[in-house]
């Protein structure tokens, strides 16, 4: 490991319990699955170029219910002017139920521009938030209505959702928070932006840190070109999670990266960092070198909260597996899970 994180000395270990399982039914595969836990206590996520009979590119809206193994996913919607495989089409990065209403951050809607840390690189930027009243049935505004994305450029291109509890009801506040790096694989920079939860949509309601106070608190500016990274490590941030963890008082950050730039073959690596503050200070609860081996290539971990134990110790992670063509196992490219612990 190549950069300097103090250990964390309030959980003592991350480990896991069990092993691998990827979702069976071939028909339903996708990545990046941000996922959010609803008012109606059904889990609502986004998956990226989602292979199957009904549509192959873009992304499409998607529901887990139940707990695994034995989960089961339907897809709600497949989100027919989403379309583009890649950074040449629009990408699922955040989701989250707030007072009932589900929010959709995309990136890459402007499509095909230059990552800023390698041009092997995906890409990540150019990002907009959408919303539905109706679990995910219809989005306001439609594709075809937004002529600009909310969050230019690549400083806050992939915004994913600080997930509180169900419904945000575990909220400290009444802001809610995303995090975004600067590229969707192997980007450096980590901001933390934050908005009135029922001023989502509203780009000239958010704020990202832009300083710090003498206290070590963020100071907030509204002007995203002026924010500071609250954690930078080079080359090392994949598209992130943040979730909050009440029994605890902590939050826990997951990122990852590509042995190579944009391979799904080479392998990667899982950093799971914890934080008083979605701001940090951040220090060390897991490193994993060739995460669930090279030959899965696993990627965009998640914790979906409803999964956690009422204790927050035991819990599910959720990742996505090799995109590349793999004869030799074609389950992959799918949704997988893993059960872990966390001990104090």
């Amino acid at each position: 490991m190549k950069f300097n994180i103090p250990r964390s000395t309030f959980f003592s270990s991350f480990e896991w319990t069990g092993e691998r399982t990827h979702y069976p039914e071939p028909g339903i595969k996708g990545d990046t699955y941000p996922i959010t836990w609803g008012d109606d206590d059904e889990l609502y996520t986004s998956s990226g170029d989602p292979s199957g009979d009904d549509k192959v590119d873009g992304l499409a809206f998607e529901r887990f219910s139940g707990m695994p193994p034995d989960y089961k996913i339907a897809r709600l919607n497949t989100m027919p002017e989403y379309r583009g495989f890649g950074g040449w089409g629009e990408k699922p990065s955040g989701m989250i139920c707030v007072n009932g209403t589900l929010y959709l951050a995309f990136q890459n809607m402007l499509k095909g521009q230059i990552p800023p840390q390698s041009l092997r690189s995906q890409h990540g930027s150019d990002a907009h938030i959408v919303y539905s009243f109706c679990k995910g049935w219809m989005w306001s505004p439609t594709r075809t209505n937004i002529s600009a994305p909310m969050f230019p450029g690549y400083k806050f291109g992939g915004p994913s959702f600080v997930q509180h509890g169900k419904n945000n009801d575990t909220a400290k506040d009444n802001f809610v928070y995303a995090v975004s790096s600067d590229q969707w694989d192997n980007g450096s920079n980590l901001r933390l932006g934050r908005v009135p939860q029922d001023e989502i949509i509203r780009p000239e309601s958010w704020r990202w840190v832009g300083a710090w106070n003498i206290d070590g608190s963020p100071a907030w500016t509204h002007k995203l070109e002026d924010s500071i990274p609250i954690l930078s490590l080079h080359r090392w941030m994949g598209l992130p999670e943040m979730v909050y963890l009440p029994k605890f008082d902590r939050y826990l950050f997951l990122t990852w990266r590509l042995h190579e730039d944009f391979s799904p073959t080479a392998g990667t690596d899982l950093l799971i960092l914890d934080a008083p503050n979605p701001w940090g200070p951040f220090s060390l609860v897991h490193f994993e070198e060739y995460w669930e081996t090279q030959h899965v290539n696993p990627y965009c971990p998640r914790i979906p909260l409803k999964w956690l134990s009422e204790d927050n110790a035991t819990g599910w992670v959720l990742f996505s597996g090799s995109w590349g063509s793999v004869p030799q196992d074609p389950t992959l490219y799918r949704a997988n899970v893993r059960p872990f612990k966390l001990t104090r």
